[in-house]
């Protein structure tokens, strides 16, 4: 956006005024008072709005009345020329916008000039040398916040907003304050805390209930995970068992034999070779017939006519006589073996309490059992041993003990009798002997006389001796006696007491063991096989009762087998019941029926045939011979589909069609149980794995209603130990303060973390342009500085400035001028990062206070580059920086009085 124009109606002292704008640089020159500031004010109401009356604010409403506001005309990239309207009394101080023959609003304003603020109009793009003066100690902290509250547009509020986040966290809660609401909570906590100790100190048992509570409450958890666990299973187990029957079928239908697909035409060309293969056979019975009733054989003609119909068949079966008769003899033998086998069972059932459903399993091998054993009777060899001991311990410390109780007694006595203080008292003979020779010696010569003091001083000395002596104590002796009892039966009852635990410990052992084969007899079967003695000793009933298992359930399949086998031979013989006395009996009888059937039609036909005429005997033969001819021409087909005879192939047909039937039955039923069988699943343990399940699931509610019931126990105790409710108080009230600091730490935090966030968001932004502006305020500052300085740099987060000669300076080091100079170089470098997006001229008013004519020059050079790629408006009262406008030929425009 650039200013073509403003025209002040009436604002201030100004009345009825236009001024124009260049595009570029220019120099709006007045004298004090003349208007300059107003000038500003006026373009800062038509884009933002009448400034708010105050008490200690500038009313520019005009004192004559006149209408109050103007005009103001700009250039927009998008919108082209634009002109602003504003009045106070109009449209409620409404701006109106008019564009390209279009009237806009305020709305329409904001839009257009978007992301320009007031705020930003005030603190980026104006000059004024009390705005300088804030920034005379950079460090790259400060920096970096003035880079984004003056160089990036809308970062003012993002600032704004991370100061109310920080400030709203510190009313919750300062490092190292006593006064927000967190920090009297924490207090408050770690008091309240302290007061717990000291409670929980005085009731440990407490304590002890609530770990006993909390594992009691762990342990309630992880059974009833188990059993939700064996629950789902169970559910899986149970929709098994229910469609086991679907399944079972669906196997039955995988594992029959697959049937070969026919073609349409093979399936025409076998039912065309059956049909002229059946009308042979019917014209050989029927001249068979004619012969028969040509016969003399009348008496046999009707068993002969059902012969001949059935004649192939009776011949099929025949054949089959030697596999029949093995087949019965295997079936025979089979049901001997399997009744011998059970008689052998039973007694192992009944002494073990073994089933055939859940049979007896092994796991450990051999050796490990017989080192189990071996372990138990060297634990309880051990245990006998270690009891032993502790009785012949404990009598020793009985006598012991009263031995000392008796020593003590009479120690007690003796000590009162004789162990008194002896009276001290002075040998007065001594004494007397030494008075005497001191006597004595003043009338001695001199070197005797001190002889005799000497033997004076040692008489007198041996007589007050007794008086520092002090007697020996005479049961010295006792008391080291009475120490050594003590401390023999010390360590006695050390012993006592490590081989009563040694004895728990054993017998802890044998709970151990005891648990664990009883764990093993329930998961192997075993029964009342429930010793390791016995897991050695009878080892061979376990295998024996197996390999008789095995070998039944064996015996029992194959025999199931041949039974089908068996019944479908006999159904094959039901067709003849009623012309053969055969019904009711066993397999083996209705083919010897059949056989002498069979031999006796065959003797008829012999008579009927010798006693035909020749042409009857001639066209026989031709029949057969056709007959024999369709067989011949149908042997490859049946060949190919594995037909042993022609009259195989309705069931043949029949067979193909029911396979095809099978098809779509099999693709339902993998319809109806996907997912439900697994590839590895055996139809026969789900029955069993059922049982074992809901077994399961009883014993694991049982430990749980255990569990409960110590639950309660313990909560009983506790709620006795709270009863004075002290403790359970200051839980609550813990509870309670616990819950209050929870939630105001997490406002705190949301606060910070919001802070922190924008933080993190403005210094990102910052530090991608802080190189290019230190690059920008080095070469504005070169500028300013006629090369007097190298650059700008940062260094330990503070900014420095490096002169020609390589010396460096703080900002604080530097002249007031040289300093003014550093600053404008970096707020014109902050502007240089916005030149792209052009938002607002830059307006300078007077910001040259601390400058001589030197700096003063440069800083009008600095105007004239800038304002290439951006507009500068720049106030002044100054008649030397007009010159410097004039040398350098920019424009200047003199404000005369209003």
């Amino acid at each position: 956006m650039k200013l073509i124009a403003i025209e002040l109606v009436g604002f201030g002292k100004w009345q009825q005024h236009k001024i124009e704008f260049l595009p570029k640089n220019q120099l709006l020159f007045g004298a004090n008072e003349a208007g300059k500031s107003t000038i500003y004010q006026f373009i800062q109401a038509m884009l933002f709005g009448f400034p708010a009356k105050g008490k200690r604010k500038k009313d520019y409403q005009p004192k004559n009345g006149a209408a109050y506001g103007g005009r103001l005309w700009f250039a927009h990239p998008v919108y082209g020329e634009v002109q602003v309207e504003r009045f106070k009394g109009q449209n409620k101080g409404q701006a109106k916008v008019y564009f390209d023959d279009q009237i806009g609003d305020e709305a329409l304003l904001e839009k257009m000039i978007h992301p320009l603020t007031k705020e930003l109009f005030q603190s980026v793009f104006t000059f004024q040398q009390e705005q300088l003066s804030q920034l005379e100690k950079l460090n790259e902290e400060e920096l970096q916040t003035s880079l984004l509250s003056l160089g990036l547009s809308g970062s003012q509020q993002l600032l704004l907003s991370r100061e109310d986040y920080f400030k709203s966290a510190q009313t919750i809660y300062k490092g190292k304050g006593s006064q927000p609401p967190l920090n009297q909570k924490l207090h408050a906590y770690q008091k309240l805390q302290q007061r717990i100790n000291d409670k929980e100190q005085q009731e440990r048992p407490f304590q002890q209930l609530d770990v006993e509570l909390s594992d009691t409450e762990h342990q309630i958890a992880t059974q009833r995970q188990a059993a939700q666990e064996i629950k789902n299973q169970l559910a899986l187990v149970e929709k098994q068992v229910m469609n086991l029957p679907l399944y079972e079928e669906l196997q039955s239908i995988e594992q029959a034999k697959t049937t070969a697909l026919l073609k349409p035409e093979e399936q025409e060309e076998l039912l065309a070779i059956y049909q002229q293969h059946r009308f042979l056979s019917e014209e050989l019975t029927r001249l068979n017939q004619e012969i028969a009733a040509q016969s003399e054989t009348e008496d046999h003609n009707e068993d002969y006519q059902f012969y001949l119909k059935e004649e192939e068949q009776i011949q099929q079966l025949l054949n089959q006589r030697y596999d029949i008769d093995k087949l019965l003899s295997e079936i025979s033998w089979m049901t001997q073996s399997l009744q011998q086998n059970q008689q052998e069972m039973c007694p192992l059932e009944r002494q073990w309490g073994w089933n055939s459903e859940t049979p007896p399993q092994l796991s450990f091998e051999e050796q490990v059992v017989k080192e189990m054993r071996e372990e138990i009777v060297a634990r309880a060899v051990k245990l006998q041993t270690t009891q032993t001991d502790l009785q012949l311990l404990e009598e020793e410390i009985t006598t012991r003990e009263d031995n000392l109780s008796t020593f003590e007694t009479i120690n007690k006595e003796m000590f009162r009798k004789n162990h008194r203080q002896p009276k001290k008292a002075v040998n007065f003979v001594f004494c007397g002997f030494a008075g005497i020779i001191v006597l004595l010696s003043f009338f001695l010569p001199v070197p005797i006389r001190y002889g005799a003091f000497f033997l004076s001083a040692g008489l007198l000395i041996a007589g007050v001796l007794p008086l520092f002596h002090q007697p020996k104590d005479n049961y010295e002796n006792e008391k080291r006696q009475w120490q050594e009892k003590l401390s023999q039966l010390d360590y006695l009852n050390d012993q006592l007491v490590k081989i009563k635990s040694e004895i728990k410990k054993i017998r802890e052992e044998e709970t151990e063991m005891a648990r664990f084969i009883a764990q093993k007899v329930k998961e192997n079967n075993l029964g009342r096989m429930d010793q390791v003695e016995f897991w050695v000793t009878h080892r061979t009933d376990i295998t024996r009762y197996l390999i008789l298992r095995n070998t039944n359930q064996e015996l029992e399949h194959q025999l199931k087998e041949d039974q089908k086998r068996v019944t479908v031979l006999a159904e094959q013989t039901e067709r003849y019941t009623a012309r053969l006395p055969i019904a009711g009996t066993s397999l083996a009888e209705r083919i010897r029926v059949i056989s002498n059937f069979a031999d006796k039609m065959e003797k008829v036909r012999f008579a009927q045939e010798y006693q035909a005429d020749a042409y009857s005997r001639q066209t026989i033969r031709e029949v057969k011979e056709k007959q024999q001819q369709v067989i011949d021409q149908a042997r490859p087909l049946l060949q190919r589909f594995q037909l042993g005879s022609i009259n195989e192939i309705p069931d043949m047909v029949q067979s193909y069609q029911k396979a095809t039937a099978n098809h779509k039955r099999k693709q339902e039923l993998q319809t109806m149980l996907v997912g439900l069988y697994p590839d590895s699943s055996e139809p026969k343990q789900f029955p069993s794995s059922q049982r074992e399940l809901a077994q399961s699931l009883d014993e694991i509610e049982a430990c749980i209603q255990q569990l409960q019931e110590k639950e309660q126990k313990i909560l009983y105790q506790r709620q006795q130990m709270l009863s004075d409710g002290t403790l359970d108080e200051l839980y609550q009230e813990q509870t309670e303060l616990k819950t209050e600091i929870e939630e105001l730490a997490l406002d705190w935090s949301a606060y910070q973390l919001s802070g922190q966030l924008l933080m993190d968001l403005l210094n990102e932004l910052s530090e991608k342009q802080l190189p290019n502006l230190l690059k920008k305020a080095t070469d504005y500052f070169k500028l300013l500085t006629r090369n007097a300085y190298r650059g700008i740099q940062l260094h330990e987060e503070q900014l420095i400035v490096i002169r020609e000669d390589q010396q460096r300076f703080m900002l604080h080091e530097l002249s007031t001028g040289t300093r003014d100079q550093v600053i404008m170089a970096v707020r014109f470098a902050f502007l240089s990062l916005q030149e792209q997006r052009n938002l607002c001229p830059i307006i300078i008013d007077d910001g040259w206070l601390h400058y001589d004519s030197q700096r003063k020059e440069q800083l009008a050079q600095l105007f004239a580059v800038f304002s290439e790629h951006q507009q500068v408006i720049c106030f002044s009262s100054d008649q030397e920086m007009v010159s410097y406008y004039k040398e350098l030929k920019q424009p200047i425009i003199e404000l005369e009085g209003a």
